[in-house]
């Protein structure tokens, strides 16, 4: 990804006159993990050895680093090397002692150094004080960092653009930048404000008991309480992996409602999911068969497109529904009536292996259920 310099990382070149006298530790900020091994390897694409580490002590000329296993490398630094900040072009103005840093050797050279990549640095806790360009952060374990901001941090609050003035204490917040020559600050070059967990879009299943198309929905949740949400022209409706029309949510649906950051009332999205029927077959028509189940009946309307199977396997030619047989009919309440079930897919008959009614929802083949038609992710809607 990129990162801009801000102006507050623009340090002088006399940064690298600083030595190992100085005493500085590297457990001021923790630097952030970018993925690369940690020592020495050897690299077969440069033709030399790829090390990393923290730096302890450098020189105009010099760079000494120790690995995650305590190997303490000094490496010589010359006009031709190149220096990165996050695999971006940077000076070598930003190397201070704490960094961690991959170093590219050169073929031969093991100990001369052809670039430096300087990785970023990363401190996350809630705010405890902004002032200024000054935000003072509390990590996990209590202690109190300092992160330096600049013209050119960019700050997000989930995940949207925002402003440091946005930046409110008590705000989870995580920043990405160098360590300051002090080695006690982070200068940001991004900030990120977390949601807090009650802002966080909720997740709520349930089966539709009333609508209002772009205005609002109400569902019946799979605990028994209702809820009505709004509905606005930024609500995406989808049934498993397809995007489909708002007029598709009919009432008796069973959906899964993801709400928007921040307003736990408004729908952000909403899936619509199958139903299961589990019965008797009854009446046989033409592309269509009545179940009885719990002491009702349902229609099932076949489509061109439903998915027959028996006994456990997908049948190649058009089935005959039998009176008498059970089945289990996964499918979406028809927009006409809600006593009628169009079918995505039917198990007929029964078998040993089966349990009581046949592998059921386990034969879509899209990991919509098992045999007891509960999803593995998803709650279940049962037709009564």
């Amino acid at each position: 990804m990129t990162h801009p310099t801000p102006a507050v990382l623009g340090r002088s070149l006399a940064a690298l006159a600083v030595t190992a006298g100085l005493g500085l530790g590297v457990a001021s900020v923790a630097g952030a993990d970018s993925g690369h091994g940690h020592g020495r390897s050897h690299d077969n694409g440069g033709g030399g050895d790829h090390a990393a580490g923290y730096v302890m002590a450098m020189t105009a000329t010099s760079l000494n680093v120790e690995s995650a296993g305590g190997v303490t490398t000094t490496y010589t630094l010359s006009p031709v090397t190149t220096y990165t900040l996050d695999g971006q072009p940077a000076s070598a103005a930003l190397l201070v002692i704490g960094e961690r840093v991959e170093v590219q050797s050169a073929p031969g050279a093991p100990t001369t150094a052809t670039s430096v990549n300087i990785d970023l640095a990363e401190i996350h806790g809630l705010v405890r004080s902004v002032s200024g360009s000054t935000i003072l952060v509390i990590g996990p374990e209590g202690f109190t960092r300092t992160v330096q901001t600049g013209a050119s941090t960019t700050v997000t609050s989930g995940g949207q653009p925002s402003s440091l003035n946005a930046i409110t204490p008590g705000e989870p917040i995580v920043a990405e930048g160098t360590i300051d020559t002090t080695g006690a600050i982070l200068d940001a070059v991004t900030i990120k404000v977390r949601a807090p967990e009650q802002q966080r879009p909720e997740h709520v299943a349930g089966v539709v008991t009333a609508l209002t198309p772009g205005a609002s929905v109400t569902i019946n949740g799979d605990h028994g309480a209702s809820t009505t949400y709004a509905l606005t022209s930024a609500t995406t409706y989808t049934e498993g992996p397809a995007t489909v029309p708002s007029t598709d949510l009919g009432v008796g649906e069973h959906v899964s409602i993801t709400t928007v950051t921040g307003a736990a009332t408004t729908a952000a999205s909403i899936d619509i999911r199958p139903l299961v029927l589990r019965g008797t077959i009854g009446t046989v028509g033409t592309g269509t068969f009545d179940v009885t189940h719990d002491g009702t009946t349902t229609t099932v309307v076949v489509e061109p497109t439903t998915k027959v199977y028996e006994m456990g396997q997908l049948a190649s030619t058009t089935v005959a529904f039998t009176t008498g047989e059970h089945v289990i009919v996964v499918g979406l309440p028809d927009a006409t009536s809600a006593s009628t079930l169009d079918a995505q897919a039917i198990a007929v008959g029964t078998g040993e292996g089966w349990g009581p009614l046949g592998p059921g929802l386990g034969l879509l083949g899209n990991g919509q259920g098992n045999a007891n038609g509960q999803g593995h992710d998803h709650h279940r809607g049962h037709l009564r």
